[in-house]
């Protein structure tokens, strides 16, 4: 007779098996496999972990407090909120030029408490359709509508924002709040939001000011703006966004999060958030590796490797897309950059760099490469949409030109065993 347990495993292994077959299921690496390769997959993006810089700041936070407690021991909500909370909410508030801020053990907690707990029923949710889950999961949990607008796409926006303004009254006459999330620089396109445009569609079609701005900035938070402040300081539009998020394990090679808002949103997130009111506060040790990742990035140290970072990434999109076969790879779709147009168009790059395959071709790819000794993830649906499967290359600080060079000839490489390449004097002859 079959338990309980062996009909969940059998239901389970079901959908495992769909998964396989299809070429998508999850496979996580072992260090073995990717110790000692040449690191394009990591969201250690300025090296900071990777060149034991941030191990010799945190071991240092660690001898200026010999006395520490390692955990909060209970939630925020009850004695959680220790004087090492308190501090790094007071000066990530001060780097990031905000006047209040909450420190969460992720951006992902981060992400559903604000979205489950901040719109109120009745109120609207406009956001780009490829926000990250954790946004998507957040407003699953939460009272109000949401409604998508296309990735980028400031005219869609516009649209979006005056049907509901026309078809609902509430709404038009200033009663009812539409918040719009986005974020700075999206995980898997690698593309960036145009802050200004959104920031003015939502002055024109809502003038009566009843809107609420929020950013993500996980990907650009150590990396843009003054010292690595994020997006939003670089172009002054703090006012702008009443909710801001930056995740610390990414650039800052750490973990944790911080929500940067108003004192009256904080303290609502705190009584109204689930997975901070239920959940131990950040330990010590998590908030001692945060403020030494922010003070490396206070430092010239910091400032070289934000600059150098920028750097790699122009080279290697130049590299790449100045190929001399890169043109006929990409008329014959075998290889696609989505940010090709854009990325030289803004006053920063961002690290991340899709390279779009033909279907089911992105793990072939990926496995050439690793096969090789660099180390790029392959990503498919349902994390990017059907028919955009895709290899993520992350750019590092520390990446050197030579190994840049060689992950690029052997993606080239790959790229034309896909097809007979067409010969300049042979296509000359057809016309």
């Amino acid at each position: 007779m079959s338990t309980g347990r062996d009909i969940l495993c059998q239901n389970l292994q079901v959908l495992l098996d769909r998964r396989r077959a299809e070429g998508r299921l999850y496979e996580p690496a072992s260090p073995d496999e990717y110790e000692g390769t040449v690191d394009f997959g990591s969201n250690d993006t300025l090296s900071l972990s990777a060149s034991g810089l941030l191990t010799e700041a945190f071991l240092h936070q660690l001898e200026r407090h010999p006395h520490f407690t390692i955990g909060a021991n209970a939630t925020r909500v009850f004695e959680g909120t220790r004087q090492y909370i308190v501090d790094i909410e007071r000066d990530l508030a001060h780097f990031h030029n905000a006047e209040d801020a909450l420190f969460c053990g992720s951006g992902y907690d981060a992400n559903t408490a604000i979205w489950s707990a901040i719109p109120q029923p009745g109120d609207f949710i406009v956001f780009d359709e490829l926000v990250h889950s954790s946004i998507r999961e957040g407003m699953r949990l939460g009272r109000a509508k949401s409604i998508p607008f296309r990735h980028n796409d400031s005219l869609s926006l516009r649209q979006r924002l005056e049907e509901l303004r026309d078809q609902n009254g509430e709404v038009a006459e200033g009663r009812r709040l539409v918040f719009i999330a986005i974020e700075s620089i999206y995980s898997m396109d690698g593309d960036v939001a145009p802050l200004h445009e959104i920031v003015k569609v939502a002055y024109d079609t809502l003038p009566r000011g009843n809107y609420i701005l929020s950013v993500d900035e996980a990907h650009s938070n150590g990396i843009i703006g003054p010292h690595g402040s994020g997006v939003v300081p670089l172009y002054g539009l703090e006012n702008e966004f009443s909710i801001r998020l930056h995740t610390c394990g990414k650039a800052l090679a750490s973990a944790g999060a911080v929500v940067l808002c108003n004192s009256t949103i904080k303290e609502a997130l705190i009584n109204y958030g689930r997975n901070i009111i239920f959940t131990t506060a950040p330990s010590f040790t998590a908030v001692a590796a945060v403020r030494a990742a922010y003070e490396i990035l206070a430092t010239q140290e910091g400032h070289r490797r934000q600059n150098r970072l920028q750097k790699n990434i122009w080279y290697f999109y130049w590299t790449l897309t100045k190929h001399p076969r890169w043109d006929d790879i990409k008329e014959r779709s075998i290889l696609s950059l989505p940010t090709e147009q854009t990325w030289y168009t803004r006053p920063f790059k961002s690290p991340v760099v899709p390279i779009i395959t033909k279907p089911k071709q992105a793990n072939s790819l990926c496995k050439r490469l690793r096969q090789a000794g660099y180390w790029v993830n392959a990503v498919d649906h349902p994390t990017v949409p059907k028919g955009t499967g895709r290899i993520r290359l992350m750019i590092h600080a520390d990446n050197t030109r030579e190994e840049m060079d060689g992950v690029i000839q052997l993606i080239m490489k790959w790229a034309t065993e896909q097809y007979q390449p067409v010969e300049p004097a042979q296509v000359m002859a057809k016309l």
